[in-house]
């Protein structure tokens, strides 16, 4: 995103970090409320379910992104993939911890940190390692040989280097930007419906601490206690 602001869209690499704010504000408050709600009705399965349909919807509409896409639009759609990833980011620990015994609840949460890390790695590399190949491919299409040898290093190019380049080199490099964009977020996208699938298949059971409402009949209520005089 910060790449393609400041390439697309003109921002300075200070401005590109500050327009990601509408995404981690979106990201703050449905935390928050996620875990107010669950802390006081003790039911978590409807976050995830949302979390990862919001994630979809996001993800897709910020590959529609193109040339012409303004910063409001773009701050748009960042705001629902912060949504979705607030609705998902603190509720997967807790359905692990809740998931287990209280012995065990330290292995859960290390393997859910772990398991988190190791996806967010292969996930950045591989979309990062889809987003350069469909900018090169872009660039040599557009800007013949010398779209390929800018972008034979590094499909990233700075501000200084990208002013280097010819007019007709700058608008082709925004394109393959806008592409390459396109390509990851809509892999993203696809990911983020196996998160939803998966959210669907989530088992509810009692928060662990959580009060139990006593049953309709009566069976789950404690005889009194009787004290015989000795």
């Amino acid at each position: 995103l910060p790449l393609y602001q400041q390439a697309v869209q003109g921002a300075s690499a200070t401005n590109s970090g500050l327009l990601l704010l509408p995404m981690l504000g979106a990201m703050l408050v449905t935390s928050m409320v996620a875990g107010r709600v669950t802390t006081s009705s003790g039911r978590y399965k409807l976050f995830p379910v949302v979390g990862g349909a919001l994630m979809i919807v996001g993800l897709y509409l910020l590959s529609l992104m193109d040339t012409e896409t303004t910063r409001l639009t773009s701050g748009v759609y960042m705001a629902v993939v912060g949504a979705g990833m607030g609705c998902l980011m603190q509720i997967t620990m807790l359905v692990a911890q809740n998931s287990v015994q209280m012995k065990d609840m330290g292995v859960a949460s290390s393997s859910t940190t772990l398991f988190r890390t190791l996806g967010s790695s292969f996930g950045v590399a591989i979309m990062g390692a889809l987003f350069n190949h469909r900018v090169q491919d872009v660039m040599a299409e557009r800007a013949g040989a010398l779209g390929k040898n800018v972008t034979q290093q590094s499909a990233q190019l700075d501000a200084a280097s990208l002013a280097k380049l010819p007019a007709a080199a700058r608008e082709a490099y925004q394109h393959a930007v806008s592409a390459g964009t396109h390509s990851a977020f809509l892999l993203g996208a696809c990911i983020a419906v196996v998160v939803l699938i998966a959210a669907l298949f989530v088992k509810e059971v009692p928060l662990k601490g959580s009060p139990q409402k006593p049953a309709a009949d009566g069976s789950d209520v404690t005889p009194p206690v009787v004290v015989e005089a000795v």
